[in-house]
């Protein structure tokens, strides 16, 4: 009843453990499980179970670059081997109703069809089932392709009700072998979605504002895994909101020039930040900061120097487009995060003036030497962009309040760009 595109030494195996059933168990017969082949194997085989399971997934990978194979499962659970080539070209549309490829063997062809196989998986590791399900008060069974499955239990699939594609539909079902239900709500038949009554069992659903939060899923996998992630993590600070407030920060750089030897700069960095919501756990970040930094050095001048030196003032305004990952998955109060981005820089002020003395020899013979002064001033680029990427750490002390602790490596692009560290110290307001 099922199709698999399998290779000859993946069948061989699986007829190896079906004839060897009361050493190995049973199969769990699961056809829609691309990328696994499930085998239930007794407790006392259980190590020769996992060498089976990570040999068959070597060679499903196998497969799905030389399909040439069928596994099909006739009415009695027998494995019969067949061979196919020439899979018929359709989109996803026109796959829900059947699809047609030619047996190697005698060149004939086949054509599945939702009515006499369950499914059946491409060479691409795309799966087919085959389910009955409502749509728009009519009964239809069709190929529905798997799109996702939640851990290991919630099974999603798709229906395109035209061959454009726009309009997804989703649907899901439990273990991937049963009746499929619809995502979406229908307040007029009074129906609720099985995940969106899953996620208001959740104790956290009694808290108003998660409530609202899980009565806005949108009928897709992404929208329920979001809000499933939130009703795992225990803690209603999770939920996705905006964010602002302010920050501190201290810089350690270098400024990297071919003309001068420059010291490090030590400045203080303060500033305002919001955070938006994307995802549950992705968000774009900006910020506005104020730094002032300075850094003495020397001319790389020619000659031999008595004396030199340089002097690099710079008050800038600077704008960060940064964007978070936070592991809001975590059942705790302490969460990570990492973000990456870039800083646009426009220096109100700066300035780097340089001096030095060259001291030369005029007659060998009586060792007279003159001293010459040397003035200048570099011009500096008024603005500037940087790189930036860090990591740091969350902590949600209340329920709207947060304190942030990061450090990031800053590089300035350009001449008398920096380098350098940025630690800094945030609270949402």
């Amino acid at each position: 009843m099922f199709l698999f595109v399998l290779s000859p030494s993946e069948a061989s195996i699986i007829a190896f453990c079906k004839k060897n059933s009361q050493n190995f168990g049973y199969f769990k017969r699961n056809p829609y499980l691309c990328n696994e082949i499930s085998i239930i194997i007794t407790k006392s085989q259980h190590h020769i179970a996992m060498k089976i399971r990570l040999f068959l997934l070597f060679f499903l990978w196998y497969t799905c670059a030389n399909a040439q194979v069928a596994l099909m499962y006739d009415a009695d659970g027998e494995i019969q081997m067949l061979q196919i080539k020439d899979v018929a070209e359709t989109n996803d549309y026109q796959r829900q109703f059947s699809l047609t490829c030619t047996n190697r063997l005698n060149d004939s062809l086949i054509t599945l069809t939702p009515e006499v196989y369950d499914g059946y998986m491409l060479s691409s590791r795309t799966v087919y089932a085959s389910k009955k399900f409502e749509y728009a008060g009519e009964t239809k069974r069709l190929f529905l392709r798997r799109v996702k499955v939640y851990q290991d239990s919630i099974y999603f699939y798709v229906y395109y009700d035209d061959e454009s594609a726009l309009n997804p539909i989703y649907y899901m079902d439990r273990n991937g072998n049963g009746e499929v239900y619809p995502l979406a709500d229908d307040p007029e038949k009074g129906y609720i979605s099985p995940l969106h009554a899953l996620l208001l069992s959740y104790p956290m659903a009694e808290d108003p504002e998660v409530r609202a939060y899980f009565d806005k899923m949108e009928p897709t996998p992404r929208s329920f895994e979001e809000r499933h992630q939130l009703a795992l993590s225990k803690y209603a600070s999770h939920l996705p909101r905006f964010k602002w407030g302010a920050m501190l920060g201290l810089a350690s750089t270098k400024v990297k020039t071919d003309l001068y030897r420059m010291d490090q700069a030590i400045s203080m960095v303060p500033g305002v930040f919001a955070d938006i919501p994307i995802l549950l756990d992705f968000s774009y970040h900006p910020e506005l900061s104020f730094e002032k930094y300075a850094a003495n050095g020397s001319h790389k001048s020619t000659g031999m120097d008595v004396y030199n030196d340089a002097a690099f003032n710079v008050t800038q305004l600077s704008t960060a487009q940064l964007f978070r990952y936070s592991s809001y998955n975590l059942p705790t109060r302490w969460v990570p995060f990492i973000e990456i981005g870039g800083q646009f820089s426009y220096k109100l002020k700066h300035s780097m003036e340089y001096s030095f003395i060259d001291q030369n020899t005029i007659s060998y013979l009586t060792s007279t030497t003159f001293a010459e002064e040397h003035r200048g001033e570099e011009e500096i680029p008024a603005t500037s962009f940087s790189f930036l990427a860090g990591v740091g750490i969350e902590w949600q002390f209340s329920r709207h309040h947060s304190l942030y602790l990061s450090g990031r490596f800053y590089k300035e692009f350009g001449n008398f760009g920096r380098i350098g560290g940025l630690l800094l110290i945030s609270y949402n307001l």
